[in-house]
């Protein structure tokens, strides 16, 4: 795996109100501008490496957990392994790449947990 990616275990794809809603953004301004790409980026552009296990992968290798740290070097405990989507973003941009002193990678993350929180709750 490149280190730039990021691994992102959930069990929702929020739409994209929800998800500028939890973020307190308004649809129409800036912001929604700058983070409708950060949602393309996480839940449009990424790879559901769980549905390419099932798809092309379950016969070759035995397991999720094994095609994971075989082929992506990728290490999950269960309960991220459990979870309904893997996704794997491609080396963050924009807002989101940590070499920009002001990234939101974290309030993107914790947001995105707060929504499957509230979703499963």
């Amino acid at each position: 795996m490149d280190e730039k990616d990021l691994i992102l275990p959930v069990n929702i794809v929020p739409t994209i109100g929800d998800f500028l809603g939890a973020l307190r953004i308004k649809p129409l301004g800036l912001g929604a501008q700058l983070f409708t790409g950060v949602y393309e980026q996480f839940f449009v552009s990424s790879i559901d490496l769980k549905d390419e296990y099932k798809k092309y992968y379950c016969v070759e290798y035995p397991t999720l957990a094994s095609y994971l740290e075989l082929t992506h070097e990728i290490y999950l405990d269960e309960g991220d392994l459990g979870k309904r989507y893997i996704l794997k973003i491609k080396s963050p941009s924009g807002v989101l790449d940590q070499a920009y002193d002001g990234n939101v990678l974290d309030i993107v993350v914790n947001c995105i947990e707060k929504l499957e929180e509230a979703h499963e709750g």
